[in-house]
């Protein structure tokens, strides 16, 4: 997955503040049976380009370019949506968060490279989606009960409600998020919801939902972004 390199002293030290897979979900696990705060924030390379192109750029609007086009901006609901307000919820999602997890990618390539959106002492392994097991995941359903996730497809959390009350007895509601223009009315519709489990996929302009919808309210809030599918639960 990485090359063997020769790590300067800067990226040793940001291997060594990295929490990793297993003992971040040590610390989920903890929140959620405590019905403590916590969320976490995933950032890539996507978040890069994307801070690289808005920073600075007033209230213009994001339009497409060579590097996003419309069909990627309107997946991400991103399209029209000022700069500046684009470039500070991006900044809030990083550093409003309980963890902040940037793709160690970053660590030895440049264009991943988002660890400065957020100055923290330590740091998660983004990869943790994708690490957990079904069975950790399992758990994590079971210890909520009542589970939240917000997403753009409806059939995603259609087999997520499906596999989850079926298999599991335990609830999942659902609210659609499809553009920055939505986040607002979504964070006050899930405060109102009783899950203490959030899931969500938010796109860039939206990550900040997290720690909004978990701060002061006892909510564990994480961000799965592409790989919510692996959390639909269909292979048990």
């Amino acid at each position: 997955m990485y090359e063997l390199t020769t790590l300067t002293a800067r990226q040793i030290e940001l291997c060594e503040d990295t929490i990793s897979a297993n003992t971040f979900y040590m610390l989920v696990g903890s929140a959620l049976l405590s019905r403590k705060d916590l969320s976490v924030v995933r950032m890539g390379d996507g978040e890069v380009r994307l801070y690289q192109d808005v920073q600075f750029g007033g209230d213009e609007p994001v339009v497409p370019t060579k590097r996003h086009d419309k069909a990627w901006l309107t997946k991400l609901g991103l399209l029209n949506m000022p700069k500046n307000l684009l470039e500070g919820r991006m900044l809030q999602a990083a550093r409003e968060c309980t963890y902040f997890a940037p793709s160690i990618s970053g660590i030895w390539r440049s264009d991943y490279d988002n660890y400065a959106l957020s100055y923290r002492k330590r740091y998660v392994d983004n990869f943790f989606v994708n690490a957990w097991t079904t069975e950790m995941v399992v758990a994590l359903f079971r210890a909520a009960g009542h589970v939240l996730l917000i997403h753009a497809n409806a059939e995603t959390a259609d087999a997520m409600q499906i596999n989850s009350q079926d298999k599991l007895g335990v609830k999942v509601s659902f609210l659609k998020l499809t553009s920055w223009e939505q986040s607002e009315a979504v964070i006050e519709a899930a405060n109102k919801i009783d899950a203490p489990l959030v899931l969500f996929s938010a796109g860039p302009g939206a990550k900040y939902i997290g720690p909004a919808i978990s701060n002061g309210h006892g909510k564990v809030a994480l961000d799965l972004g592409n790989s919510v599918d692996r959390w639909t639960l269909s292979n048990i």
